[in-house]
C-alpha cells in the first residue's frame, strides 16, 4: 500500500506548538458539531489546534492523525491544559476506530499526500465510521485562485529545473529560546496526475549557531469541485452541500476555500 507523502514531522511538527488560534474554521466546525451531533472526530487533528479548543468548550471530540510527531505535540499541549484527549495514530485511508460518530470533520487535510486513490479510500472509511444520518465535512483550498500554483501547470513553467532554496527567511522564536527558519520550494507539477510536489527546509538556530536541519517533502492532490462530489457519492454520501470560505454562502469561483458537507 502506498503511503501518503506529507511533511508534518520533526521540526515542522514542533513548529505547530505555537499554532493556537482556531480562526474562522474553528467557529465553523464547532457550530457544525453542535448542530450535527456528538461524538465527533477531528480527522487530521495534528497539534490539536482545533481539537483542544473544542474539548475546552466541553464538546465530545476525538482526534486522529497520520503523524505521530504531530500527535505528540497535541498530547503535550493537552497535558498543559489539563485535558486528556482520545488520540489515534492512523492514516485516513486505513481508519479503524472503536466507535462511530455523528460528525467527522477534516480541516485542511483532504488532498495531502498526493494519491487520489487514498483520498477515495479515506472517504469510504469516513462513511463507515459515521452513524446513520451522520455528517462528514471538510474544506478544500482551491488552486485556481493561487496564481503561482495555477501557472506552474504551463509547459514553460513545469519543464524548468526545480526552484532553488530562498536565500533567507524570518525565524520563529520557539518556547525553549531556539529559532526556527522555514523555507519552501516547488519541485514538480504534474497536470496529468493533478499532483504537485513541494519541499520544506527547516533549520533550528540557537544564539546564531545552526544546530539542526531537516528537509521534508510533500505531495499535494489537485481536485475539481465536481470530482470531489463524484468521489463522495461513490463513497455512499448524499445531500452534498458546498459552501465558500467558512460561511453559509454557496460556493463560487471567487472563494478560496470550498467546504463540503454531506450525509451518510
Amino acid at each position: 500500500m502506498q503511503r501518503p507523502q506529507i511533511w508534518h514531522y520533526g521540526l515542522l511538527a514542533q513548529s505547530w506548538a505555537n499554532a493556537t488560534e482556531a480562526g474562522p474554521e474553528g467557529e465553523y466546525y464547532k457550530k457544525l458539531i453542535e448542530t450535527s451531533g456528538q461524538p465527533a472526530l477531528d480527522l487530521g487533528c495534528g497539534s490539536g489546534r482545533l481539537l483542544l479548543h473544542f474539548l475546552q468548550d466541553g464538546l465530545d471530540v476525538d482526534g486522529c492523525d497520520y503523524s505521530e510527531d504531530m500527535l505528540a505535540v497535541c498530547q503535550e499541549r493537552a497535558a498543559k491544559q489539563g485535558l486528556s484527549p482520545r488520540l489515534y495514530a492512523q492514516a485516513m485511508h486505513e481508519l479503524d476506530l472503536p466507535q462511530r460518530y455523528r460528525t467527522i470533520f477534516a480541516c485542511g487535510v483532504i488532498g495531502l499526500g498526493g494519491e487520489h486513490r487514498l483520498t477515495m479510500q479515506a472517504m469510504q472509511r469516513c462513511h463507515e465510521h459515521l452513524r446513520s444520518g451522520g455528517i462528514f465535512a471538510f474544506n478544500y483550498t482551491v488552486r485556481w485562485n493561487d496564481p503561482p500554483a495555477w501557472l506552474a501547470r504551463l509547459p514553460e513553467n513545469r519543464q524548468v529545473k526545480p526552484e532553488g532554496w530562498p536565500a533567507s527567511s524570518e525565524r520563529q522564536l520557539l518556547a525553549d529560546g531556539t529559532e526556527l527558519e522555514m523555507v519552501a520550494r516547488s519541485l514538480e507539477t504534474d497536470p496529468l496526475e493533478n499532483v504537485a510536489t513541494r519541499q520544506m527546509r527547516l533549520r533550528l538556530w540557537h544564539e546564531g549557531v545552526l544546530i539542526r536541519e531537516e528537509v521534508q517533502t510533500q505531495r499535494l492532490d489537485d481536485y475539481s469541485k465536481n470530482e470531489l462530489v463524484l468521489m463522495l457519492e461513490r463513497a455512499g454520501f448524499s445531500d452534498i452541500q458546498i459552501n465558500g470560505d467558512f460561511s453559509d454562502e454557496p460556493a463560487t469561483a471567487d472563494h478560496h476555500e470550498l467546504i463540503f458537507i454531506c450525509r451518510k
